[in-house]
Parts: structure tokens; C-alpha cells; sequence
């Protein structure tokens, strides 16, 4: 993760699964539903939206979810 990268790096959509693979800080890459990640971004930044550009770069479709 380079300084000007935001801290958290959403993976690519795909189809044929629930989660998307999210890192944060750099860390390796782990699935997660909507759910889950709006959760740990609560955790991580309390009143941020969790779909801030400035915190989260997204591979792809940004803000969508597989099997919604």
C-alpha cells in the first residue's frame, strides 16, 4: 500500500459469490459481505462513511455487492 493509496482496497466483483475480498491497511486480502465490511468500517473509522473515496479504493463497481 503506497502513502497516497486509501487504507482500504476492495477486490474485484464477481458474480458467482456473496463477498467481495477486502484489505485493510495493507493486509492480505479477505471475503466479506456488505454486512461485514460496513461493520469493521464502523469499527475502524466510528462516523466515517464507509464508502468514502478518501478511506476506500474499490477494484471495481464501487459500493456494488454480488447477490444484491
Amino acid at each position: 500500500m503506497s502513502e497516497t493509496e486509501p487504507p482500504v482496497q476492495v477486490g474485484p466483483y464477481a458474480d458467482d459469490h456473496q463477498y467481495r475480498l477486502i484489505s485493510f491497511y495493507g493486509a492480505h486480502h479477505v471475503p466479506m459481505s456488505r454486512r461485514e465490511f460496513e461493520e469493521r468500517m464502523e469499527e475502524d473509522y466510528p462516523g466515517e462513511d464507509p464508502y468514502d473515496s478518501e478511506l476506500v479504493a474499490w477494484f471495481d463497481h464501487p459500493g456494488q455487492w454480488p447477490g444484491e
